[in-house]
């Protein structure tokens, strides 16, 4: 059986901190360098001590471990830790049960997400976008068209994607037991185009940095697509419901940092949230997206920043 010593090579070239501890009592048995960095912790003095003493908000700490116990997932929470001199600092946190030969562990891995780093996630989302779009473009007039699977003015899937994608991901659910959810997001102030003196470019220009953003806040795994003129479904495979509504919030969060003009008037980007998941004895993802769509509408009613989540 390997030893966290011969792992610990391995362990340090984990982009991002992680941290594995015993599922028992949460001390640290494994850690890499970036999160003794981040911890201001010594990394063997960062050995014994309990994670959950880096958790800021003992309530959290106690709901992760009881979350952990019950064996589920931890998936991009948004929360705070805090170093070992008690400087506070917000973190994405995901955490799951692993055995990667040293037996049986807990294995924690977060990235800093204060301020700055966000303002400056954002400016590069946005030279992206411009990069992406000018090649759609670009595409657009060599190929003249693009495909029914790839929505044209943000690159993301189209609809007939994701139903294909949906049914795919029931049938894994059920072969394999594991959770699938989905997650609408509709923007509530698209600017409507006045014929007369818009040619739509601001409205364009919202929903790009919407797609924009809903891919970098995605996994790889994920799939987001494009339905209608102010609507994106991503469907969002191995996740329970908890972690949809998240990953809801931490997009609304996002998009209210963005500001677009229209007719010489600055705005702020705003967005509802609707949230379901696959139920256990369902085949098929359509009552799940049926009850996606009666969320967003509730969350619409609601207005900008609603999540609503029907299971």
């Amino acid at each position: 059986m390997a030893t966290l010593q011969t792992l610990q090579p391995l362990i340090d070239t984990v982009q991002g901190c992680l941290i594995l501890s015993d599922p028992v009592d949460g001390r640290i048995r494994g850690a890499n360098q970036l999160a003794s960095i981040l911890l201001v912790c010594p990394h063997d003095e960062l050995m014994g001590r309990s994670i959950y003493d880096f958790v800021t908000d003992r309530t959290q700490a106690v709901d992760i471990d009881e979350q952990l116990a019950r064996g589920n997932m931890i998936y991009n929470r948004g929360m705070q830790l805090s170093t070992a001199d008690d400087r506070s600092f917000d973190v994405q946190l995901s955490a799951r049960h692993v055995d990667i030969g040293a037996g049986p562990m807990l294995a924690f891995s977060f990235a800093d997400r204060t301020e700055v780093k966000v303002m400056g996630q954002l400016l590069d989302f946005e030279r992206q976008l411009v990069e992406r779009s000018l090649n759609i473009v670009k595409t657009l007039k060599e190929e003249g068209c693009q495909g029914d699977d790839e929505d044209k003015l943000t690159g993301v899937a189209g609809m007939h994607r994701l139903m294909a994608a949906a049914h795919a991901e029931t049938n894994r659910s059920r072969r394999y037991g594991g959770p699938l959810s989905a997650l609408a997001l509709e923007l509530v102030n698209l600017p409507e185009m006045v014929p007369s003196g818009d040619d739509g470019s601001a409205g364009n220009q919202l929903i790009r940095l919407a797609s924009s953003l809903c891919l970098q806040n995605t996994r790889d795994s994920d799939l987001v697509a494009r339905r209608g003129d102010n609507t994106f479904i991503i469907l969002l495979p191995s996740t329970q419901l908890p972690g949809a509504s998240e990953t809801g919030r931490r997009l609304i969060k996002a998009l209210r940092q963005l500001t677009f003009l229209h007719r010489g008037e600055e705005h702020q980007a705003l967005a509802c949230v609707g949230a379901s998941s696959l139920r256990t004895d369902e085949t098929s993802p359509t009552p799940m997206l049926e009850r996606l769509d009666i969320a967003l509408r509730k969350a619409r009613e609601g207005g900008a920043n609603y999540i609503i989540k029907l299971p």
